[in-house]
């Protein structure tokens, strides 16, 4: 199947590793132009010339103003932008009762980010009539997870800014949420010891857990993971708008 994505220029948030590295890759072996990012210089040349991508750039999105320029910097270098894949940290796990005094640093962390991109890279990507918005986020979006709270709180928020601009920017580009399961990654690994330490387990614990909860039996894949998010870049997902796709193994149990 021909996605049509060679030559659009993409944008991909947190993308030195993980999930988002694996989605860069994926774009460049589609035809796309790929600027990566990371918040260190040698990590966001290191997954350029990982994934075969056009440009690496450099910012930490809690920073008022980081968003936008990363924004304007991947435009300088590609001469537009198509599609942008936002992809932000986390926020402390745990449930609300126990973390008192997160709220500020997960709002920098997950949801002023998302928007602060989102307003930078729309007159952008609406400028072709092709436009892809893609929000990376958690199964607490669908689903309640006291373990990650926090992420319930301002992962919902980017949902509801997604689903509005879905609306704001059709037909000229289209806006989707990507709900992420359990994934083989660095960033599921540290979350696990997290989550060990705080409940006094060991990781081995928290892993078994994990796949005793997904119904396929075992953790996903990178590149399972990526193949649809790419699709959801190209033109075959061109009616796919203000959707919140889960890619999770069929792990949330709701609806």
């Amino acid at each position: 199947m021909d996605l049509a994505l060679t030559g659009r220029r993409a944008l991909v948030l947190g993308s030195s590793s993980g999930l988002g590295k694996q989605v860069a890759a994926t774009l460049v072996a589609e035809g796309a132009r790929v600027a990566v990012v990371s918040r260190d210089a040698a990590r966001a040349e290191a997954a350029r010339h990982d994934t075969g991508a056009e440009v690496a750039l450099v910012g930490d999105l809690v920073h008022d103003g980081t968003g936008a320029r990363l924004v304007a910097e991947a435009v300088a270098a590609m001469g537009g932008l198509d599609i942008v894949i936002v992809n932000t940290g986390g926020g402390m796990p745990g449930p609300i009762m126990s973390t008192d005094g997160a709220d500020d640093a997960a709002y920098r962390s997950m949801l002023r980010p998302a928007l602060e991109v989102s307003r930078a890279a729309a007159p952008h990507v609406t400028a072709a009539g092709h436009g892809r918005l893609l929000y990376l986020t958690a199964r607490s979006v669908v689903e309640a997870s006291p373990d990650l709270a926090l992420s319930s709180v301002f992962r919902s928020g980017v949902n509801a800014a997604a689903r509005s601009l879905a609306i704001e920017l059709a037909p000229r580009a289209t806006a989707n949420v990507v709900v992420t399961g359990q994934f083989d990654t660095p960033a599921l690994d540290r979350f696990e010891a997290a989550r060990a330490k705080h409940e006094g387990r060991t990781v081995a614990e928290v892993r078994a857990e994990h796949v005793a909860n997904i119904p396929m039996g075992r953790v996903g894949t990178a590149d399972e993971f990526a193949d649809v998010v790419v699709f959801l870049c190209s033109d075959r997902a061109s009616f796919v708008n203000g959707s919140t796709i889960r890619i999770d193994g069929g792990s949330v149990k709701g609806f």
